[in-house]
This record gives structure tokens, C-alpha cells and sequence, in this order.
């Protein structure tokens, strides 16, 4: 190597520093931003599978399908090791979204320079790639961690077969590492977001341009060359519909029509070309709508049109068809052909597609201006006034995501009659403890679109926190009605209805929910307890064993099925299962009273046992501060089995007392009652 080459090796290495720095620099506020309420509560602080962090055997889980209606098993990891590093803290994940974005930018930039030797260009491509307002929602979300990992990893893998391809040339004997080496990156880019199942036809387009291979004769040559690259491409489409379509996030034909999608996909790549250009009015919700035909006529023209010239221009400006078939080409999973969702275009899916559309534009401004006087001047004073403009904005958006209030206020801002933001906004008020804010947000939502489930969902929580059972349960069956396949709402609805004591509806409730989900341990014990309030013992205590089974580590079935046992005199049963609870849980109140209750008062003088009656009971009233009168009763029936009688007397009359100044009348009545019995040192026994 040259003093020229080291010297260019130097400075393109220092700009890809800077640009590093810079982007990092430009998104640093973010680390005092909060967690959103869309998305990162399933993906990362209410994610049971995070809890605690990585371990190994949770490798398994990240692989599954289905959960959040997404398989990224790469982007799970991700945020697994966030938690193991950071716990809950927004702080971090959002540092790590940034470090991972800025180090995108950098490779691009090494990329583009490398092979296509335009070092301003390069460098100008990387920076409104990285500096951009469209990128914001990519870099500020954490839930879109997917969007950056996913993008680093497809730009290691371009970069892989881009050497692959070059050292081909040379007929360098190691050339096939590269080749695998790419297969590998797009195989975890796969893993980290499968939008990317479009890199087959880049790997096309890069031999298009700017490796040249891309001849009439060479074409079925260079579509084998990628074979394993579609083979992985194929099952990555198979696996995110899969895990789509048990999310429930995929829709069907009948809920959005062929036709509605494809006008939709027309006006949506016109969209993210103006936004682009004219980043105005983001907004992390924009919803699918009939667009005037005028508008898709426009589209669908601009896009024939562009396509038609660039195609005509191929051999004197390659790089014009390369950045447009890139930005058509890698948009197609979220055009909306297939609708995920009710959104109709998003700025983080322009995450990688935008890339061409830079292309476009830094290589065409060079070429556009060749006979324009002073054009390096006024090529740098452009780009530094696009790029001023871009912080600027970028900066002005960035503001918007501190935490979901300010978000969500900005896009019903934006978009007043967006339902789904007004219903995001309420969700984030209710999380407050703010129920009156909550409910006028989700309120107006109904008042746009009556349908909207989540809305109803939230309302009815709103609802309950304002002590209006009745229409909270009304607006858990509407949100059931429009989202038969969620559970919440019928649990929701299931327990609203036991605390108004209507056990028979809860149980229907409880049943539909577990169709939903049959290996639900806490719905099986909520459908117990409301068996066991209509009556149906046997029904509940069917319930509570396979509560049993499915957590064999929770104390609370063991608790409510030995309250069931008892209650049918079965006391030597129930003894072992209270002792169970113990086990698992040694400051369960309900458990130690209970047990303790029948150590000291069975009718089976072979099953009690005073001392330990005390033991427990004195448990009991310790973890509540002496102040329950029932508890305190207990521990005076236990004293007197143990035979001491004094001590019997004396609780006693304390829980009289406690009762009496708690308007407990019945319970005060009873111990004044036992109270006479312990004088005449005399302990109480069940009948049998």
C-alpha cells in the first residue's frame, strides 16, 4: 500500500468516526426518554420472557412464533441482554438503539466509498441516511430495536458478498468465505427483522451496480449464484406469516380488499417519496383511508413513469434504476399488499428503503449539475444546508418521543380524528392513575370509529378505576365483541362480574378466555374460585388440581383448594395442602390462619396440635401488625388448645375490640363468646 492509499484509507476512516460521533451526538437526549406504551410493554417491560434478563435456557423462547406477532429471535436476544445490563432503565436500550443506528451509518458509508470510490457522495448518502427525521421512530422506539440491528446486519451482508464478488474477479482462492459469510449476515438480519427478505434482489441489483456482472447471458447464472440466499428468503416469509397470523395481526381479503391494497400500496410509495423530501407532520400512527382517485391515478403514474425513464437511462446512469428498484423493490413486505395491522404506512419502514432514494439523489445532483458554473460550490453549500435542515428537523421530531404523553399528543395533533392515537393517548393517561383524562381520550376514540376494541378495553379500565362496574362491563363485552380473539378483556369482564358477585356469568366468561388460551394457570384458578362461589365443588376442585399442574409453583391453588377441602370436612387433605402453600410461600396470611385454625379447632383430636397452631397464627398476626380481628381470634382458639388459657382470654378480648371499633360486629359477638369459654379454661372444637 501507497502513501496515497494509506492517506485516503486515513481520511475515510476518519470520516466514518466522525459520522459515528456525530450520530450519536445527534440522538444523545435520548437517554433520558421513557419506555413507549405501544409495543414496549409487550416486547419489553411487561415481556415475562425478559424477566431477569438472558438466560441460556430462554434461547428456546426467542425462536418461537407467534409472540407480538413477530419471529425476530435475534432482535428477543437484544433485548434480553438489555435487561440483563440495565434492568427496566429506558436509558440504556435507547443508547443501544443509537450506538447500533450510528454504527449503520458508518458501514454504509464504508460501503458505498469502497465500491463505488465517491468519497462526498458516500459520505453525503450516510449522513441524510443517519440524520434524516424519518429515522427517529427507528432510533427513539425501542420496540423498533429490530430496525437497526436488522439494517447492520444487511449492510455486513452486502458488504460480505460485495467482497465476495470483487475478490471472483481476481480469482482469489478464499473467495467462497465471503460468500458464506454473506449467507450468515442475512441469515441473523433474518432473525433480527425478516423485512429484510428482499436482500436476493439487492445482491442482483449490486451485480447490476456497481459490480457490472449483470449481463443478458449472465442472468440465470447470477440467480443460481443466489439460490441459498432465496432458499432463506422463502422460509423467513413462511415464518413471519406463521407468526403473523397467530398474533392475529395479519388481515384477510374480507377486511381489506386486493384493491384497496393495491391503491393504498401506490399512494404509500408516493408518500414516503415526499416525506423524504418534505419530512412534515410525522406521526407513529397513520392509518389506512380511501384516497381520492385522483391522488392514485397520480401515484400509480408517477411510479410507471420514473420507472419507464430510469429503465431508458440504465446504461448512461446505472445507479438511477439501482436506487429506485432498491427503494420499490425493499418496500414490497410493507407496502401493504400483505396489510399487518391497521397502519397504512409507517416512517420506520423507510428505515433501509430510503437508502436508495439517497442514492438517487447524491449521485444524480453530481451528474445534474456538470456544466453548472462554480458546481462544487454550489453542490456543498446544498449539501450543507440539507444536512443543517436534517439535524434541525430531526431534533424538532426527536422531541416528540421523551415519553408516550407527548408522543401520542402530537399525533392526534397532526391528525385529530386518529382514532387509534386518541385510544394510545387515554391507555398512557390510565397508566398514570389519571382516569378522567383516560376516559374523555378513549371517549373521543369511540366517537370516531364505535369499533374500536382497544378503546372499549381501555374505557372499561377507566371505568373501574372510577368505581362504574356496570358500564365498565358493558365496554369489556363490546371490546370482546370486536376482538374475539383477545383474552384480556375476558378475564377483565370475568373478574368485574365476581366482585359483583355474579359467579354463574364469570364462569362462562373464565371458559372463553380458556379457549383462548387452555394452559392458562391463572385462568384455570379464576375459573375455580368462581365454580366454588356458584356451588359447583367438584367443578372447582377439577379446576384447581390442573391449576396445580400447569404451576406446580404457585401457593395460591394450594391455599383455595384447601379452603374447599375443608369446607366438605375433609381436614386431613386440606392440612397437606396448606402445608404445600407453606412451603412455596411462608408468608401466605391466608395459608398460616387457615392451618392454623384447624390445628386448634378440628373435631379430630388426632389432627390437632396447639403448639404448631401457635406458631402459626403468631406468623399470621405478625405479617399484619396485630390489627385483624380474625386473625387475632385464630390465635386465641391456638392458645387455648395449647392450654394456655390466659393468653386465650387475653386475645380475646383483643379481637373483640378490633372488631367492634371496625363496625365487625358478628365477628366481635363470636370472640366475646369464645372469651367465656377460655375462662372456664375450656378450648372450642368444630362440631364433626
Amino acid at each position: 500500500m501507497n502513501d496515497e492509499s494509506r492517506q485516503q484509507q486515513r481520511r475515510t476512516w476518519f470520516a466514518a468516526s466522525v459520522l459515528l460521533l456525530l450520530t450519536i451526538a445527534l440522538y444523545w437526549p435520548v437517554r433520558a426518554f421513557d419506555f413507549i406504551t405501544f409495543d414496549d410493554p409487550i416486547y419489553v417491560t411487561q415481556n415475562p420472557n425478559l424477566a431477569g434478563g438472558w438466560h441460556w435456557k430462554r434461547t428456546a423462547w426467542f425462536f418461537q412464533a407467534g409472540y407480538g406477532a413477530n419471529w425476530h429471535p435475534l432482535t428477543w436476544f437484544s433485548h434480553a441482554l438489555d435487561v440483563q445490563l440495565y434492568g427496566l432503565q429506558a436509558g440504556g436500550p435507547h443508547l443501544t438503539n443509537v450506538v447500533l443506528h450510528g454504527l449503520s451509518a458508518m458501514t454504509l458509508f464504508l460501503l458505498l466509498q469502497r465500491f463505488t470510490k465517491a468519497f462526498w457522495r458516500s459520505a453525503l448518502v450516510a449522513a441524510l441516511f443517519a440524520w434524516h427525521p424519518l429515522r427517529v421512530e427507528s432510533v427513539a422506539w425501542v420496540s423498533e430495536r429490530k430496525d437497526c440491528l436488522s439494517c447492520l446486519l444487511c449492510i455486513l451482508a452486502l458488504w460480505t458478498y460485495l467482497r465476495y464478488a470483487e475478490n471472483l474477479k481476481t480469482q482469489i482462492s478464499n473467495l467462497k468465505s465471503f460468500y458464506w459469510l454473506a449467507l450468515l449476515f442475512f441469515a441473523l438480519a433474518l432473525m433480527a427483522k425478516p423485512m429484510v427478505v428482499t436482500l436476493p434482489f439487492i445482491l442482483l441489483l449490486l451485480d447490476f451496480w456497481p459490480l457490472g456482472r449483470f449481463h443478458p447471458g449472465m442472468v440465470v447464472a447470477l440467480c443460481k449464484e443466489k439460490l441459498p440466499f432465496f432458499l432463506l428468503s422463502a422460509a423467513g416469509c413462511v415464518v413471519t406469516l406463521i407468526a403473523q397470523t397467530r398474533g392475529g395481526s395479519l388481515l384477510d381479503l374480507r377486511q381489506v380488499t386486493l384493491e384497496f391494497r393495491i391503491w393504498n400500496a401506490a399512494t404509500g410509495y408516493l408518500w414516503y417519496i415526499e416525506k423524504t423530501f418534505w419530512p412534515k407532520d410525522l406521526n407513529v400512527i397513520v392509518l389506512l383511508s380511501a384516497q381520492p382517485g385522483w391522488l392514485i391515478t397520480i401515484a400509480i403514474s408517477a411510479i410507471i413513469l420514473i420507472s419507464g425513464l430510469l429503465w431508458h437511462w440504465r446504461h448512461d446512469y446505472p445507479y438511477l434504476l439501482f436506487g429506485w428498484c432498491w427503494y420499490l423493490g425493499t418496500l414490497v413486505p410493507v407496502i401493504g399488499l400483505i396489510q399487518v395491522g391497521s397502519q397504512a404506512v409507517a416512517d420506520r419502514y423507510s428505515y433501509i428503503p430510503s437508502i436508495g432514494l439517497l442514492v438517487v439523489l447524491a449521485w444524480g445532483a453530481c451528474d445534474l449539475t456538470q456544466r453548472v458554473p462554480f458546481r462544487q460550490a454550489i453542490l456543498a453549500a446544498l449539501a450543507i444546508a440539507s444536512l443543517a435542515l436534517a439535524i434541525g428537523a430531526t431534533r424538532n421530531q426527536l422531541s416528540y418521543w421523551k415519553n408516550s404523553g407527548t408522543l401520542f399528543w402530537r399525533a392526534v395533533t397532526v391528525t385529530p380524528r386518529n382514532f387509534e392515537a386518541w385510544d394510545a393517548l387515554g391507555s398512557y393517561y390510565l397508566g398514570l392513575g389519571q382516569s378522567e383524562e383516560a376516559r374523555m381520550d378513549c371517549e373521543r376514540s369511540l366517537q370516531i370509529y364505535p369499533g374500536n376494541g382497544w378503546a372499549h378495553e381501555n374505557l372499561a379500565n377507566a371505568l373501574l378505576a372510577e368505581k362504574k362496574p356496570d358500564q365498565a362491563a358493558e365496554h369489556f363485552r363490546l371490546a370482546i365483541q370486536d376482538h374475539p380473539w383477545r383474552l384480556t378483556p375476558r378475564k377483565q369482564l370475568g373478574d368485574v362480574l365476581m366482585a359483583q358477585n355474579k359467579p354463574g356469568e364469570a364462569v362462562v366468561e373464565f371458559q372463553g378466555a380458556l379457549r383462548l388460551d387452555p394452559n392458562s394457570a391463572e385462568l384455570h384458578l379464576c375459573l375455580a374460585k368462581a365454580l366454588a362461589r356458584q356451588g359447583d365443588i367438584e367443578g372447582a376442585k377439577k379446576e384447581f388440581t390442573e391449576c396445580i399442574k400447569l404451576a406446580p409453583k404457585d401457593a395460591a391453588p394450594y391455599t383455595y383448594l384447601a379452603g374447599l377441602l375443608s369446607g366438605q370436612r375433609n381436614t386431613a387433605e386440606a392440612i397437606a395442602y396448606y402445608q404445600q402453600a407453606l412451603r412455596l410461600q411462608p408468608d401466605s396470611v391466608d395459608a398460616l390462619n387457615n392451618l392454623a385454625w384447624i390445628l386448634a379447632t378440628d373435631s379430630h383430636a388426632e389432627l390437632r396440635d396447639g403448639k404448631q397452631a401457635v406458631q402459626l397464627a403468631r406468623r399470621a398476626c405478625e405479617f399484619t401488625h396485630d390489627k385483624v380481628p380474625l386473625l387475632i381470634g385464630t390465635l386465641a382458639a391456638s392458645y387455648a388448645e395449647a392450654g394456655r388459657f390466659d393468653e386465650a382470654v387475653a386475645a380475646a378480648q383483643k379481637a373483640h375490640d378490633l372488631a367492634l371499633a371496625a363496625g365487625k360486629n358478628e365477628i366481635a359477638a363470636k370472640n366475646l363468646e369464645l372469651q367465656k369459654l377460655y375462662r372456664s379454661n375450656q378450648s372450642f372444637h368444630e362440631h364433626p
